[in-house]
């Protein structure tokens, strides 16, 4: 609940945002944060339909941090934001800032454009082109790049580190772009040796071929060599004339050539479409997602120079943009030229925050985490050693809050060049608005709290928004939304809320709600700890912040097992068998039972499971069972072992050549979680089990299913161990299913 969102700045937006009245969404908060002395990062969350989370970067050429195109070791392949900004680490560079650039194939990393990098052609391109020139301007252009070969008397236009496609022509390749070429059809290809393997982008070169490789998919590129090839079914005569005449020891010539505007630049990278030309919006867009809102990024050029990187999320918290609402965006941010860069999932923004020694994601990816990309664009500046404190900044730097909400605040000290640096002395801290103790901040009233931070001769502030009326507002029952709720009689449920102010989410604890329920329901604290009566009862719980309130149906329910008090299962248990999942049976005195410790068999887990699922047993009711032991199946039990092995729950064990149900076997620890896991269609092949101290117990068939479980936290260990062959009680049943809750 407690993400970074920070404040609404109604004099910083009237003097720099250059909205019109028409066109302004509702601000709700502005926060600045000076990245370096020319770079700052700019978070804002909009109102309107849709609410927008946007993450801002302003740069200033000829200052301390310097633009650069960034791919991993070759173009063949994909690389997160995080991987790029350990590999610029290692090369001795602080990451100030990135986004991702081009648009590439999903399906090899292959970028869609030009690229260069350290001046030196990577990939040939044509279109709209970001450029880096010697001083760290950037441009926006359609530069005319031009890749010509002479052999013999032809001369050819090549493609340079593009996938070879039957119509497209010949393709050169560098090991930039793998250690092969990787083809997915049949090609002819001229293996070259050269004196250089490294194209500028005003240069000649000579290459001599050493080796023909025909009809093959994949030819090796040698170190400090090439590679010419053209597809074997190429329709285009002169190529497969020209390349097919060479002999071992000829010599090809090799000619680059740009635009003379851009022969110098050091970095380039393809973009998408261009979305404002001469400060005014584009509309002929290309892109078949033109038209619908999703995350994008885009970069910008401002008439004095400076560059503005823009991000827009698509998610729970924010609506994204369709092109035309960007390009306007991109004008109302003040650029009078601007380019759309790949968006969607591959929409990323990061930054290193002066005082911190980590690279930080600022924005939402709409996948949940970094997508592996082609290519970043990277603003970086020599890594130095920390010097004495000059800045003191305070964090969270974005973050907003609800009355009686707590918040960990923390100063954090950087020397001239914006890195991490020792504290100069005790902090002492102060707030408007509420109160900080230790470093924790109390907000006590609705408004702009100011919390500041002093140590030595340093000061340092964050403005924290205090909102008292949500716009959004969701009951919570453990990480889980609450539609309706039944309760077991006398006992405690521990509910949550969350709250949203349009794209905030906003930090609260659970005083920070009003709790009200039914009287005859029961009765709830200030902290939203609800106890239900010994009777059964039905009526409402509603939960409230200021003037929104949510309301939901509560039924309490008498559990007539008696052998559950105590146990740590019982909750699980209760809400089962209130759902007819779980059953009871009477026990020698009498009494209703659930015997939560007993041992489960396979068929009695495979009907729990059924109900679980709500499977219509008739329909199933006349399958057939492979099993040679089908017949010890009992009665109440046929209907659900058809039907799960009907849907691929279950497979039975091979014994020679019959396969058995071993219905009455107790089922293990395993076998439960490979039925789960195939419910819920996951598996995993990644390392998750090694943190267990007896993973190589588990059975090879159950692996997949195991680390999935694991991952997903429904498998959490026994004293640390798997216990893969142990045997499921009855209440662990109760805590899988219950778990694994939609």
């Amino acid at each position: 609940m407690k993400r970074w969102l920070l404040r609404l700045s109604a004099a910083v937006l009237a003097a720099g945002l250059f909205l019109s009245a028409a066109q302004a969404a509702p601000v709700l908060q502005d926060s600045r944060l000076p990245l370096a002395d020319s770079m700052k990062l700019q978070a804002m969350d909009l109102g309107g339909e849709p609410a927008n989370q946007e993450r801002i970067l302003t740069y200033t050429p000829g200052g301390d941090v310097t633009p650069m195109v960034v791919f991993g070791t070759t173009l063949y392949g994909r690389s997160t934001m995080d991987t790029m900004q350990s590999q610029l680490a290692g090369q001795g560079y602080t990451a100030v800032a990135a986004v991702n650039a081009a648009f590439f194939d999903m399906s090899n990393g292959l970028p869609m454009g030009m690229v260069v990098t350290d001046g030196l052609l990577r990939a040939s391109g044509s279109g709209v082109t970001i450029g880096v020139d010697p001083d760290g301007t950037l441009r926006i252009g359609e530069p005319v790049l031009k890749l010509q070969a002479r052999l013999g008397k032809e001369t050819l236009l090549l493609h340079y580190n593009h996938l070879l496609a039957e119509g497209a022509g010949t393709v050169l390749y560098s090991r930039d772009y793998s250690t092969a070429t990787k083809g997915t059809i049949p090609g002819y290809h001229v293996v070259l040796e050269a004196d250089s393997a490294t194209l500028a982008l005003d240069s000649q070169l000579t290459l001599r071929v050493s080796k023909i490789v025909e009809n093959t998919k994949s030819c090796a590129i040698p170190e400090g060599g090439f590679v010419l090839s053209l597809a074997e079914s190429s329709p285009l005569e002169t190529h497969q004339t020209a390349i097919r005449g060479l002999r071992v020891g000829d010599t090809v010539s090799l000619t680059v050539s740009i635009d003379r505007a851009w022969e110098n630049i050091t970095d380039a990278v393809g973009g998408g479409d261009l979305l404002v030309e001469g400060g005014s919006v584009r509309s002929d867009f290309w892109l078949d997602s033109a038209h619908r809102q999703a995350a994008r990024t885009a970069l910008g050029l401002k008439a004095n120079g400076d560059a503005v990187l823009y991000t827009v999320d698509k998610g729970e918290a924010s609506g994204g943009l369709t092109l035309p609402e960007l390009a306007q965006r991109m004008v109302e941010l003040g650029c009078v030229t601007a380019v759309n860069l790949d968006g969607g999932g591959s929409t990323c923004m990061g930054v290193t925050r002066p005082g911190e020694a980590r690279f930080t994601t600022v924005n939402t990816p709409s996948d949940g985490q970094q997508r592996a990309c082609a290519n970043y664009l990277f603003f970086v500046r020599p890594t130095t050693a920390a010097g004495a404190a000059s800045q003191l900044f305070v964090y969270p730097f974005h973050q907003a809050m609800l009355p009686g909400g707590t918040l960990k605040v923390t100063a954090l000290a950087a020397d001239r060049n914006y890195m991490p640096a020792e504290l100069p002395g005790t902090v002492f801290w102060s707030a408007t608005g509420g109160n900080v103790i230790g470093g924790q901040f109390t907000a006590t009233h609705p408004g702009v709290a100011q919390v500041s931070a002093r140590s030595g001769g340093l000061t340092g502030t964050a403005a924290i928004q205090v909102v008292e009326t949500p716009t959004e507002l969701t009951l919570l029952r453990g990480e889980a939304p609450v539609k309706r709720m039944l309760v077991e009689c006398g006992t405690s449920v521990d509910l949550t809320a969350k709250a949203r102010y349009l794209s905030m989410e906003l930090a609260a604890v659970d005083s920070s709600f009003t709790w009200t329920v039914s009287p005859e329901l029961g009765v709830i604290d200030a902290n939203g700890l609800f106890t239900a009566g010994e009777q059964e009862a039905a009526g409402t719980l509603t939960v409230a912040c200021g003037e929104l309130s949510v309301t939901v149906p509560v039924e309490t329910r008498i559990n007539p097992m008696t052998d559950l008090e105590g146990h740590w299962a019982r909750e699980a248990i209760s809400q089962l068998y209130f759902r007819d999942v779980l059953k009871g049976s009477v026990n020698e005195d009498g009494q209703m039972v659930y015997r939560p410790d007993a041992s489960m068999t396979r068929q009695e887990f495979v009907v729990a499971l059924t109900r679980w699922l709500d499977v219509d047993l008739e329909e199933y009711a006349a399958a057939t069972l492979p099993f040679a032991d089908s017949a010890a199946i009992a009665d109440w039990a046929a209907d659900a072992m058809k039907a799960a092995h009907a849907l691929g729950y279950i497979t039975g064990s091979q014994s020679g050549s019959k396969i058995y149900a071993n219905p009455t076997d107790t089922i293990t620890r395993e076998e439960a979680m490979t039925i789960l896991a195939r419910t819920a269609g996951v598996t995993s092949s990644s390392d998750a089990l090694l943190s267990f101290p007896d993973e190589h117990k588990v059975a090879p068939w159950a692996r997949p299913a195991l680390t999935a479980m694991v991952e997903q936290g429904v498998i959490q260990g026994i004293d640390g161990h798997l216990r893969p062959q142990g045997l499921v009680t009855r209440a662990q049943v109760a805590k899988m299913l219950w778990y694994m809750d939609p």
